[in-house]
């Protein structure tokens, strides 16, 4: 039976810039970095001659794997956030103000100001920006949520 989510995995066109961006920017913690070929990855992934560079890290909380495919090279260009295929991952802070001056000064370009939800959302206040790939991450502060989490 499904316990929970154990992480979660980007595809990403430069396992450098993406570290650089998920650690420097975002304070995440590397736990490791492997490279895995053929052997390994064809036959779990189904793509032929697959080959890839990884790197597994602890942001906050949540866990992510970044993967950069050398062999077949990535290609997601011309999706859009609203696309099947892709999606928004998002990170819990406690000062969504001071998170975002802070992802400011580091280079981090907002859509918005903090959005303050109501309704059955009542509670979340929200923001959205994106990674070096175009990957829409959000930040979340949690007050006084309608449905908590």
């Amino acid at each position: 039976m499904i316990t929970g989510i154990h992480h979660l995995g980007v595809i990403v066109s430069d396992i450098e810039k993406a570290l650089n961006f998920y650690s420097d920017v975002l304070g995440g913690k590397v736990i490791f970095k492997e490279e895995a070929g053929p052997d390994y990855l064809e036959k779990g992934v189904g793509i032929k001659d697959a080959h890839a560079k990884m790197v597994v890290m602890k942001v906050g909380s949540a866990t992510l794997e970044l993967i950069e495919y050398t062999n077949p090279r990535t290609r997601a260009e011309g999706l859009r956030s609203c696309d099947a295929g892709t999606f928004h991952l998002s990170f819990q802070v406690d000062d969504i103000n001071k998170t975002m001056e802070q992802l400011r000064k580091k280079g981090v370009k907002f859509f918005s100001e903090p959005n303050v939800s109501g309704g059955e959302f009542e509670g979340w206040v929200w923001v959205y920006f994106k990674d070096p790939d175009d990957h829409q991450l959000e930040l979340v502060e949690n007050r006084k949520l309608k449905h908590p989490l």
